[in-house]
């Protein structure tokens, strides 16, 4: 069952930032898509609930090197 997630997402700069964290999230098994706004660190994803919980996306993010905010 697909589900979305949003995030604000700090310390993206420009658009490789958002390039590297849209490759690393849709890299996770379970995830489907990756929406990335940088103006506002704006971050939705969609994922297979059944596969994924959103404290694996929260950890995909932050080991790629942001911040979540919420």
């Amino acid at each position: 069952m697909n589900d979305t997630a949003h995030f604000i997402v700090e310390g993206m700069s420009c658009g490789g930032c958002v390039s590297k964290l849209k490759s690393a999230l849709e890299a996770v098994p379970g995830v489907s898509e990756a929406d990335i706004v940088l103006d506002g660190g704006k971050v939705t994803v969609t994922y297979d609930s059944a596969v994924l919980k959103p404290a694996a996306i929260t950890d995909t993010i932050e080991d790629t090197g942001f911040d979540v905010v919420s």
